[in-house]
Parts: structure tokens; sequence; C-alpha cells
């Protein structure tokens, strides 16, 4: 139930918005959208366990590669991408702040589990992602975006929101784990994250709502082709890398999904940093998230069999 419990949240955040966009366009402009990305991360981090850090030279590798995959070749990918595919500018800037954002906090975790990988190794990799791309993010979409004429961004006031809206929270997460006698694992916490972020999505895509009656199926149907292309080609890089490095088969996995990952929250978060009308590039990134976590859940099986391959 919990996997199902965010992807079909976010068809009914979608549906909500364009039925009836008043009370979610009037909840964004309280300004109650920041406060639901930071408690996700506070949530996050409260359920952070800084468990035994894996200490051998070939997690290091599997680091480095994720790193160079997730946070370095994708965001290039998805801007060609966009380019190749003629997306227009706010879909542009969805597939590439989705591109840029680090791995999933929760996902690629269990998918790894289910594949047989090293979960651990998938935790630490993502935490690690997570915390380095809060500060490699605003520079890469500068680089990117500014330079490229698609938007202008100040690197330096992003980086201040994300640290505010992300990093910050998660920090204070971690910290009141060790005084709070609060089962990290409660089921309202193992929730809420997930709930914030449909709630986040929803005002934001309410205040859009003239995007539903402008665009059209052909757009829809490019953008979700575009998305999963990016996505399979992010795993056969994770999936070739692990060849290259002779890596066991376990951390193998482990780095295919935690590189290809993609995390919504954190994408809301730059969206709702940037003073744009963001309802295109927000409706791109929903949509690669739910086609990623669609995907991924039918390969745990496959992806084990190319990694013992």
């Amino acid at each position: 139930m919990k996997s199902a419990f965010l992807p079909v949240g976010l068809l009914l955040a979608l549906l909500v918005a364009w039925l009836e966009p008043a009370p979610g366009s009037s909840l964004k402009d309280a300004g109650l959208i920041p406060w639901a990305v930071v408690a996700i991360f506070l949530v996050n981090g409260y359920q952070t366990n800084l468990a035994e850090l894996p200490r051998n030279r070939q997690f290091i590798y599997v680091v480095v590669a994720a790193g160079v995959i997730n946070l370095l070749l994708a965001p290039v990918i998805g801007l060609a991408a966009a380019g190749v595919a003629g997306l227009s500018a706010g879909a542009t800037l969805g597939l590439v702040v989705k591109s840029t954002v680090p791995s999933t906090l929760s996902t690629c975790i269990v998918l790894t589990q289910l594949a047989g990988g090293y979960g651990l190794w998938a935790l630490v990799m993502t935490l690690i992602l997570n915390i380095v791309g809060v500060f490699t993010l605003p520079f890469i979409l500068d680089l990117l975006l500014t330079q490229s004429g698609n938007l202008a961004i100040d690197p330096l006031a992003l980086l201040l929101k994300l640290v505010q809206l992300v990093l910050l929270p998660f920090l204070i997460g971690i910290g009141l784990r060790r005084i709070s006698t609060l089962d990290p694992h409660h089921p309202v916490l193992q929730y809420l994250p997930s709930s914030c972020v449909i709630a986040a999505v929803w005002m934001s895509l309410s205040s859009s709502s003239s995007l539903f009656t402008n665009l059209q199926w052909h757009t829809l149907l490019t953008i979700a082709l575009v998305s999963i292309a990016v996505h399979l080609l992010l795993m056969v890089l994770a999936g070739l890398s692990g060849k290259l490095l002779k890596l066991e088969w376990q951390a193998q996995v482990a780095l295919i999904f935690t590189a290809s990952q993609k995390t919504l929250p954190v994408a809301v978060s730059v969206l709702a940093a940037l003073n744009n009308s963001v309802g295109e590039a927000l409706l791109v990134c929903v949509m690669f998230h739910f086609l990623q976590v669609l995907i991924d859940s039918t390969l745990p099986k496959a992806v084990r069999r190319w990694s013992q391959g």
C-alpha cells in the first residue's frame, strides 16, 4: 500500500487541481508550499539512521560513479533530450530540473532490496547524493539554463533557499532523532512526507490551472517518451559502469537504482524557490516521477539478472 500511495496521490492531486483549482491556489498564495517542503525533509532526517558507513574501496567507486551519472551527466542528458524533442521552455525547465536533482530517498532503497542488492549501500549513497546535490544543483542549473537563455537563475540565492528548505530541516531531523522517543517508523511519519509532496504538487498545479486547457495530448506523449528515454539511459549508463568497475552484482544493483532515480521533493523545492510560473515544469516533474516508479517497480528481477550475467 505504501509503495502505491505517492503515485495514486499524485494522480488525485492532478485531477483535483484540474477540476477545482481555487482551494489549492489560495493555499499556495498563503505561502504553504515552503512549509510542506520543510516538513518533508524534517521527517526524512528524523527517519534517517546513520548506521555503519560501508568502509571499503568498492563502495567509494560506487559512490563516485553514482555521483557522476546522477548529478553531472543526467542534467546534460536532460537538456539535450529536451532540445531534440523540441519541448517548450516550461517543459524544458521541468525536465532539466528533474534531471539535475539527486536520487530518491526511499524508492531506490526499496527496489535495491527487492532485487537482492546492497540496501545499506543504496541508503548511504542516497544520503550522500542528496547532501552534495544541494550544493551542485544551483550552479549546474545556472550553467545549463541561464547560459542557454532558457531562464535566468541566481545560483547563490537558489543555494541559500535549498539550504533553508532541504538541508537544514534534514539535519534538524537527524538531531531530533537523538533526543526524541517517537518511533521513526510511526505510521503517521511513514506517510507524512508523501502527503506533503502530494499537497505541494496540488497547490502548485492549482495555481496553474490554465495549463490543463492549453496542453495537447501529443505534447503529453512527447514529455512521457522523453522522460522514459532519459531514465532508461541513466539505468544503462549505471549498469555499464558497474560492469566496467567489476563490482559485485549486489553493488551493481544498488548503483543502477541509485544513479537513475530522481527525487520529486527536491524538484518541488527548486521550483518553489524560483519566482516563475512553473505549472508546466512541475507537471513534467510529476510525470517523470510517476513513470520512473512505474517502470522500476517491474524491474528488480531483470536488474538482478543483468548484474549477475
